[in-house]
């Protein structure tokens, strides 16, 4: 049994990148595209997998999440959602509602932290989680079953496929991204420590702490620099202990929905048709809908 847990942002943002603005809400007038691609996307997993759960996170901790609060500069280099994409985020949100998809945000924990939540609670339940993302932060999730999938761009993947890729532990991805920065996150590194040296020091050591406490080892390794590593890493002790924080994904979250929580609902026809048509693109996936809803698991309709 598995568990599918989608990164919507992902997918939504490479729809908002790609696709023309060909639609438009009937009442706003906003584009719709983001919304368009998002929708495709769904309907072909539901198709594909005919899943018996499912879980779409979104991220609305835009400003006022428990890592804004550790770090004022955590992803300050990021512009918030104009009205026009928060429109459309907010539809997306609506669109899994109709199709029976369990979807969830938060004003506290990122879609990184539900997924991770939620992955727990699956796998307390025998289920398997599939992370369904491109995000390579959410690699640290993955465990021994888990599988690790960008859906429609590449095959899933193994614990042991993402760590032949990392060339480190999965549980050392959060360590990897606090040692060597993280820009896309506006997330401080240690200077003068690349992606290299920091594979190599966790090749040694199997986190932080351990490095930090043999900081009087390092000038014995057989890595480039290691006589000035244990000053640089000294000198940046606190940057690199908060780095960590921020980059670890939170998988204790009592909120986040248990295995049954997410199941499958089937797909609300009347409800989605009316959904496409405010949307701007009224008949487009109706077909689409109507096959997957014969196929639907545990209707409520």
């Amino acid at each position: 049994m598995q568990a599918y847990l989608i990164d919507s942002s992902i997918y939504i943002f490479r729809s908002y990148f790609t696709l023309p603005e060909n639609w438009q809400a009937l009442d706003s007038g906003h584009s719709t595209h983001a919304v368009y691609g998002f929708t495709a996307f769904l309907l072909d997993m539901l198709r594909n997998k005919n899943p018996e759960h499912l879980f779409c996170a979104f991220d609305e901790s835009l400003g006022s999440g428990f890592r804004h609060q550790l770090c004022s500069d955590y992803k300050a280099n990021r512009e918030l959602p104009d009205e026009a994409l928060a429109f459309q985020l907010n539809a997306c949100r609506q669109l899994c509602r109709v199709l029976g998809i369990a979807e969830m945000a938060s004003d506290t924990y990122e879609a990184d932290d539900l997924i991770g939540a939620v992955a727990k609670n699956a796998r307390l339940a025998n289920s398997q989680p599939v992370v369904v993302t491109r995000d390579k932060d959410l690699m640290q999730l993955i465990e021994a079953e888990d599988l690790f999938w960008d859906f429609g761009k590449a095959p899933p993947k193994t614990q042991r496929q993402v760590e032949k890729d990392l060339e480190i532990g999965c549980q050392q991805m959060a360590d990897f991204l606090a040692l060597t920065g993280d820009s896309s996150d506006n997330i401080a590194g240690v200077p003068g420590v690349g992606a290299k040296t920091a594979k190599q020091l966790l090749l040694h050591f199997p986190d932080i702490d351990a490095i930090l406490d043999h900081l009087d080892q390092l000038q014995d390794l057989p890595i480039r620099g290691a006589s000035k590593l244990a000053d640089k890493i000294d000198n940046h002790r606190d940057q690199l202990l908060l780095a960590r924080q921020l980059t670890t994904i939170c998988t204790d979250i009592a909120e986040a929905p248990k295995l049954e929580q997410i199941a499958w609902q089937g797909i609300n026809l009347n409800a989605f048709d009316l959904f496409c048509e405010e949307m701007g693109f009224a008949g487009k996936f109706h077909d689409r809908a109507k096959q997957l809803r014969g196929r639907q698991l545990t209707p409520s309709w």
